[in-house]
């Protein structure tokens, strides 16, 4: 947690926890962005992590496998 949010190459909010989700298979995180850029379609976003800018991407839907065919080997 505590990683900055770059939205346009400026810091917009921070990461408060992140990990990979191993049955959707994506790198996720969560933390706080102002309401006016949590509209669907904004892009531009990245995060520090480690010293290294990462591209993210707004989810505003759950992120899942509807068919669970990850969860069956």
């Amino acid at each position: 947690g505590d990683e900055p949010v770059f939205h346009d190459g400026k810091v917009v909010g921070w990461i408060t926890s992140g990990g990979y989700a191993h049955y959707s298979g994506v790198s996720l995180a969560l933390g706080y962005i102002p309401a006016e850029l949590a509209t669907e379609g904004t892009t531009g976003f990245e995060i520090e992590i480690i010293g290294n800018m990462r591209p993210a991407s707004l989810q505003l839907e759950p992120v899942l496998d509807p068919s669970g065919s990850r969860m069956r080997a």
